[in-house]
């Protein structure tokens, strides 16, 4: 098998391993290159007296160097990867090596699922009942002092709330960390943010905005306070969403769901010291949407995940919640897609009842993936001096499109013909994420700070 040039840049860690990555595809930099079956590799010369080795599984895609750089991947895998897709490598016997590595894979997987199959550890019951009991108590005390922080912030109004600095979010979100609440926390240190933000197209007014965030938080803790009250799915959703870990034993327990979930998007975005990388999928037999959400830093790259324009065919397994999202790959393995699209379509007004149904069940929701099928992109009308705004339509409504350098290309792509659109609505206005048109996918590039489209399918 091979990957799509956009595939393989989707892949980059960021816009200068992407570029660097370009400037390593080229044959004649590269020695002994092949292949066998999904599995490429050459030699490369780079600072050091030795070549780099350089290795990667298509199938992963996963790849490994002896280059120094700690990004994965690194520009050498990129290239060679953009080189195999170019023209394809010959097939011959793989060097000892690469030999090796494949079996190094081979023997961990071996080894990983050996532990898996172990019995469990006794557990001390009493132990872990207490320190449960002591993060319940931490959780309880931070909701509280949340509850009267918010008070106070109403009572004060949100016109004083716009005046206050940085440290004065910064501190109630670090008082939420020590109480073991970092989902409350991330939505407090995002406030400030949303209050210096400028009016953008399809996107809330900031006063808006912050009234918004400040609603759903609150939403979060009297839906804390009365959790018990909550059907099952519905509280583990909330306990996710204050920030409670989900377990290895939790996620074991839950069940497999097997479909041939096409990779309709990547989307990388900064948080604090970790970049977090959300994978967008949708099974095309049953239409479930799901996002694979990982972090890694720059000691803990990403881990391997089937590229945009992909299929992977195997099981997923959803984090507890209601409506369920989040989830995580079990068994499975990537390939070519079935057929390029966005399979379960529907109008713009099915789309705002689907977001009006996930708010009944989880009203805290920031954002929901929609697939819309057969709209049209256009611009809207625009007051004199007001910024330029376009929309997604079709009979039933349209929905605004937030401001997007990749706007432009977006519309190219379209040709203000009929399309198939994937993308995240906010109850103000869409972000896209990918479009299909004409028998072919084209995603946004997981890093935002390149404005053109990348067909993948």
């Amino acid at each position: 098998m091979s990957l799509t040039t956009a595939q393989i840049l989707d892949l980059a860690p960021d816009a200068a391993s992407r570029k660097a990555g370009q400037d390593q595809a080229k044959p004649p930099k590269w020695s002994s290159l092949g292949r066998a079956g999904s599995v490429i590799w050459g030699e490369i010369k780079g600072s050091g007296a030795s070549p780099y080795r350089t290795v990667a599984d298509l199938a992963g895609p996963v790849s490994k160097c002896t280059c120094p750089s700690r990004k994965f991947p690194c520009k050498h895998a990129l290239g060679l990867m953009l080189v195999d897709a170019a023209a394809p490598l010959a097939e011959a016997d793989p060097p000892d090596w690469v030999a090796a590595w494949t079996k190094g894979r081979e023997s961990r997987a071996a080894a990983a699922e050996t532990r898996a199959a172990e019995p469990a550890k006794p557990v001390d019951e009493k132990a872990q009942a207490k320190r449960r009991q002591a993060r319940e108590d931490k959780v309880a005390a931070a909701l509280d002092e949340l509850d009267l922080w918010l008070r106070d912030l109403m009572r004060r109004g949100l016109a004083a709330a716009r005046t206050e600095p940085y440290a004065f979010w910064d501190r109630m979100a670090g008082r939420l960390v020590d109480g073991q609440a970092p989902g409350l926390a991330r939505r407090v240190r995002a406030l400030p943010g949303l209050i210096a933000a400028a009016p953008q197209p399809g996107a809330a007014r900031p006063e808006a905005a912050l009234a918004l965030a400040l609603g759903r938080i609150a939403l979060l803790v009297r839906a804390a306070h009365r959790r018990d009250a909550l059907a099952p799915e519905q509280a583990a959703g909330l306990r996710v969403a204050l920030g409670y870990p989900v377990t290895a034993e939790e996620m074991a327990a839950r069940p497999d769901h097997p479909d041939d979930w096409a990779v309709l998007a990547h989307a990388i975005e900064e948080e604090d010291r970790l970049t977090a990388r959300s994978v967008w999928l949708v099974g095309r037999r049953t239409g479930a949407l799901a996002q694979v959400l990982d972090y890694g830093t720059a000691g803990a790259p990403l881990p391997p995940a089937p590229a945009a324009g992909q299929d992977f065919s195997g099981a997923l397994a959803f984090l507890p919640g209601d409506p369920p999202l989040r989830a995580v790959f079990r068994e499975g393995r990537a390939g070519p897609a079935a057929e390029p699209g966005l399979p379960g379509g529907g109008s713009v007004a099915a789309a705002r009842d689907a977001f009006a149904a996930v708010l009944a069940r989880a009203p805290w929701t920031e954002r929901w993936p929609v697939r819309l099928a057969g709209v049209r992109l256009g611009r809207l009308p625009t007051p004199p001096g007001g910024a330029v705004a376009f929309a997604a339509g079709d009979g039933t409504g349209c929905l605004p499109l937030r401001a997007d350098p990749r706007l432009p290309s977006l519309l190219a792509v379209a040709g203000g013909q009929p399309v198939d659109l994937f993308g995240l609505h906010d109850g103000h206005g869409l972000s896209p994420l990918a479009l299909a048109t004409g028998g072919r996918l084209y995603a946004m590039p997981a890093q935002a700070s390149q404005a053109v489209l990348l067909q993948v399918a």
